[in-house]
Order: structure tokens, then C-alpha cells, then sequence
């Protein structure tokens, strides 16, 4: 979600796996890219509202919804 991966699309016939940015640190820790930390659900969570909904964080002051997902409040 932070670092904004292009989000797959399940092939049974592929056999390349697809890549990520961010590296999940231990349970429920994923570091961006950039080192940001998140929750690893939290960041899950935004990556399948991109997917089902691609402009749920389109709203005016939100840059591609990492704010909303990283300070809710």
C-alpha cells in the first residue's frame, strides 16, 4: 500500500510470482521501501481497497491514501 506496487491479478498458468517493495519484517510488521513501518494487516487491508475500489482515497488532501492508513486521526 505505501509504496503503491502494481497490484496482480491471479493467473493459474503463470509461473512468476510477483515482486514487492516493502518487506514484511516479523508478524504484523511490514517496512515500506522507504522504512516506514506498518502494521502488515493494516497494509493489506489498503492494498485490497485499491483493488476493489481504486478511488476510495481520491478525496481532496489525501495523496493516494498513505496519510489515511498511517496517521487515521
Amino acid at each position: 500500500m505505501l509504496d503503491l506496487d502494481l497490484l496482480p491479478v491471479y493467473d493459474e498458468e503463470k509461473d512468476k510470482k510477483p515482486t514487492c517493495s516493502g518487506k514484511r519484517i516479523k508478524r504484523g510488521l511490514y517496512h515500506a521501501s522507504n522504512g516506514q513501518a506498518i502494521n502488515a494487516d493494516i497494509n493489506g487491508a489498503g492494498n485490497i481497497i485499491r483493488k476493489v475500489a481504486s478511488n476510495a482515497f481520491g478525496s481532496e488532501g489525501v495523496e493516494d491514501g498513505k496519510g489515511v492508513l498511517t496517521h487515521p486521526w
